[in-house]
């Protein structure tokens, strides 16, 4: 696998697990979409392949409102180990996971473009389909509740020493 496409593929999975906020679910978001890009003979381009991946989440999210799934790891003690698949993602901190999980996922989308990605307001309008005025005052609030967040977990903290 050629490293630009390596990394492709590396961003498609942060932009993933942005969405779906679950390793398992963003690796089977971009296996898909990639299958998908695959098989449509699309552009090996970011743009291309983060609308595949919204939309494969979106399609699940929506399937998951309507049927509930009951997870195989509740039912079935899992027979294999976890396997690191490579990909690196800062979300191993509970504090910021916690943080994240408050958010709705369009919330979670426009964050992830935003602060980890570099797109601007009119590069996320492209993508996800909102209003500029819209993205701008989403990605205002989305970083007030995540800095409010943490500074009411900062003064609890600090309390209960």
């Amino acid at each position: 696998m050629s490293e630009s496409l390596a990394i492709l593929l590396q961003h498609g999975y942060r932009y993933a697990l942005s969405l779906a906020h679950h390793a398992a679910k963003a690796e089977d978001l971009l296996q898909d979409a990639w299958v998908a890009v695959i098989q449509a003979d699309g552009p090996h381009e970011k743009s291309y392949l983060f609308c595949a991946i919204r939309s494969r989440y979106y399609n699940l999210y929506k399937r998951e409102l309507l049927v509930p799934m009951e997870s195989l790891e509740s039912i079935v003690e899992p027979a294999y180990e976890s396997v690191d698949v490579g990909y690196a993602h800062d979300l191993d901190d509970p504090q910021l996971d916690a943080a994240l999980a408050q958010l709705r996922g369009i919330e979670r989308e426009v964050l992830y473009l935003s602060a980890v990605e570099g797109y601007t307001a009119q590069e996320i309008t492209t993508i996800t389909g909102q209003a500029r005025g819209t993205v701008l005052s989403m990605l205002t609030r989305t970083r007030k509740k995540v800095q409010r967040y943490f500074s009411i977990n900062e003064v609890k903290v600090v309390s209960h020493e």
